[in-house]
């Protein structure tokens, strides 16, 4: 992995694949992990998949930071497409865009693959097919189809010189015991906390919204999606807002694109509330830490599993509880009781009672987010993540090199 002069050894140049283009929680880990790599070691290359009509918000933050960045068709492993129908282009596309990959390693000089998300196939294949090292970077749980999670539990850690969770549930699931010790690492996800402790557009968002100083809010960032489950909040939050006249409600985030059924959904309810007025839906936005300052309580209700939620520690580092759902990886970081709440999935009667609890209670709120400010601190930051990464790329690069 050296050229020219070998005094001066060149950087390992790192081929970084990922599924889309926007900035939602892998895509904020990849773009922050990119940004901190150690430049005298590595030279990072992204390729992001364009099978869906992507605003380009990540590629646009990337070039920002001067990071080499294409979009080429990959083969995204997404639950539409696997239908009778949908899995033969799927096959198509994998061993279409695994040749395209593979010639783009050659010609680039490539060292070393990472994929990021279980969602993105190409860069396994085509890794193997160049005797290229390949990292597989895991964010998710699959729980369905089941052919697919038993698919993944053999084919991954086949195609992987290592796999790097962003939770230990995550090499529970996928890894057996004896692949984890051989190959598995857990890699928790990091925030610069700074970004959201200091945020100061608070009074801002809550005059946006109309709040007055003594009302509570309670808000939901993250997408319009099934998996986030944002209309389990909206019934909560309709239970709720009659009891406790001061609660005031927002949900901040975007369908993915053509995909509104969600959305749509989710209007409906609030149409159908007691008082709709108290519910608003915001879109996608960009002033995280300022929705994050404005907020009393973060809601996040995940019918599917959570691995290490940019979300939740968001509101962390913002002296925020949180409540959340009790699957994946979420009680890896939520001290239920401590720094917020965890409930079963799918069940609105227990978010009702663990939000109503919360927006009754000014005490109990402000002693839950300075704990989970605490462990955010301890456990969470973005030198953490990013030291230990770099370190992860050195010691593939080595064991590759034979060094």
């Amino acid at each position: 992995m050296t050229g020219g002069d070998a005094r001066t050894p060149r950087p390992v140049r790192v081929l970084f694949l990922h599924p889309s283009d926007e900035l939602y929680g892998s895509d904020q880990v990849l773009l922050n992990l990119v940004r901190g790599l150690d430049r005298t070691r590595f030279e990072p290359l992204v390729v992001l998949g364009n099978d869906v009509a992507y605003e380009g918000r990540l590629s646009k933050e990337l070039a920002a930071s001067g990071i080499a960045c294409r979009h080429m068709s990959l083969a995204i492993a997404r639950r539409k497409y696997f239908t009778p129908t949908g899995l033969f282009g799927f096959w198509r596309r994998l061993r279409a865009s695994t040749h395209a990959v593979a010639q783009l390693i050659r010609e680039e000089r490539i060292d070393l693959i990472h994929s990021n998300t279980l969602a993105v196939w190409t860069g396994a294949l085509a890794a193997a097919q160049t005797r290229r090292p390949h990292i597989w970077h895991v964010h998710e749980l699959i729980e369905r189809p089941a052919v697919l999670r038993w698919r993944m539990r053999r084919f991954v850690p086949r195609h992987a010189a290592r796999v790097i969770s962003v939770a230990q549930v995550g090499l529970d699931d996928l890894l057996t015991p004896l692949e984890a010790r051989a190959k598995g690492l857990v890699l928790y996800n990091g925030l610069e906390g700074e970004r959201w402790m200091r945020a100061t557009g608070r009074e801002r968002i809550r005059a946006e919204l109309g709040c007055s100083p003594d009302d509570v809010l309670v808000g939901m960032v993250a997408r319009i999606s099934s998996f986030k489950a944002p209309d389990l909040f909206v019934a909560a939050a309709s239970h709720l807002v009659a009891d406790h006249p001061r609660l005031r409600c927002f949900l901040a985030g975007g369908p993915v694109p053509g995909q509104t059924e969600m959305l749509e959904r989710v209007r409906g309810l609030i149409a159908a509330s007691p008082a709709p007025d108290r519910i608003r839906l915001l879109g996608f936005r960009d002033d995280a830490p300022d929705l994050m300052a404005a907020l009393d309580v973060l809601v996040q209700p995940s019918r599917d599993p959570e691995m290490c939620s940019m979300t939740l520690l968001q509101a962390m580092f913002a002296g925020k509880p949180v409540v959340a759902t009790d699957v994946g990886g979420n009680k890896e970081l939520v001290r239920d009781g401590e720094t917020g709440s965890l409930v079963p999935r799918e069940d609105v009667a227990a978010l009702t009672i663990a939000l109503g609890t919360l927006v009754a209670d000014g005490a109990r709120r402000q002693a839950m987010g300075q704990a989970g400010r605490e462990r955010a601190l301890a456990h969470f930051t973005l030198d953490r993540q990013v030291q230990r990464f770099n370190a992860i790329l050195e010691d593939v690069s080595r064991a590759s090199a034979g060094q």
